[in-house]
């Protein structure tokens, strides 16, 4: 395992940490009344103004000036299919299904991710990887109250969410090799944005921008906040570290959010969730620290827009 990999690996964990962190904090605001569509584009805004001052000390906007025409159109490809349109498919898939339901479709994203990666990407998986995959799977698909899927609307439109963020990282993965990642994740979350914005101003909604209460505005900044940590930790670990690997990581994620739940809200922590902590646990040492001897990064996609 080269040293760079070795990073992109830890970053990814930073990532998992963050996200199931966020998880936990974004339902406590989203059950204070904001609208969903709003609040995504309130992160996803503020995001984009985090990362821009960013990129101010980090002396970036030099690179900004130097990206292409097709470099322009690869984070705008980016921007739709990874910070927009997912977004509301998922939160209108959500009005309908279970959170058990939905939450277990969005965690297949792994195996949709490694499905494209290796024919793709020409990124490879060893036996024990194999076993990682499939702990990962079981614990998680197949234990603690799946009632099994009704192939409604509200479904289908959670796993077009959750295939097109796996596209998404497919194509960000080919992208990073010539784009800084701190600019990757500051042109998702622009081009985002706006796309939000217009699909808020069509739905009638814009104005409730205005009308947010006082009490959410905080609540709301430390939002922005975590999704910036998010996505400037998650792209730094996709420019490092295979595909396959950061994103199987990122399913730590919910026992993070179990944890944190059972401590700070319910004082129970459920045997089923130890289970699923245990095998993902186990599942993620194999994925991502019994690596192929040779890791290939090379990608053999090339991304024309």
């Amino acid at each position: 395992m080269t040293g760079n990999i070795k990073k992109g690996i830890i970053f990814s964990f930073l990532t998992a940490g963050i996200s199931g962190f966020s998880i936990f904090y974004n339902k406590l605001v989203i059950t204070q009344g904001i609208d969903p569509l709003i609040f995504n584009l309130l992160k996803n805004g503020g995001v984009a103004l985090v990362i821009s001052f960013l990129l101010i000390p980090i002396n970036k906007f030099p690179d900004i000036k130097k990206l292409t025409m097709r470099d322009w159109q690869k984070l705008i490809l980016i921007g739709i299919i990874g910070g927009s349109i997912p977004f509301i498919l998922y939160f209108e898939g959500l009005k309908t299904v279970s959170a058990i339901n939905a939450n277990l479709i969005h965690k297949t994203l792994f195996i949709w991710v490694a499905a494209m990666a290796i024919p793709y990407l020409g990124e490879k998986v060893n036996v024990w990887q194999v076993i990682g995959y499939l702990l990962v799977a079981w614990s998680n698909l197949f234990i603690g109250g799946f009632s099994g899927l009704k192939g409604s609307t509200g479904e289908l439109m959670i796993l077009a969410a959750t295939i097109l963020w796996s596209l998404e990282n497919i194509i960000a993965k080919v992208t990073l090799k010539n784009i800084d990642s701190h600019i990757m994740g500051w042109g998702r979350m622009i081009f985002g944005s706006l796309i939000l914005v217009f699909i808020a101003f069509f739905q009638g909604k814009l104005w409730l921008i205005a009308s947010i209460p006082g009490n959410l505005i905080l609540p709301t900044v430390g939002s922005i906040i975590l999704l910036s940590g998010y996505i400037i930790t998650w792209y730094k670990a996709l420019k490092l570290a295979p595909a396959t690997v950061i994103t199987s990581v990122l399913i730590l994620a919910t026992p993070v959010t179990n944890i944190l739940t059972a401590v700070f809200i319910s004082h129970n922590f459920p045997q089923v969730q130890l289970v699923n902590l245990v095998f993902t646990t186990l599942g993620i040492v194999f994925i991502a620290f019994f690596l192929p001897k040779t890791v290939n990064l090379k990608s053999k996609l090339t991304v024309k827009v």
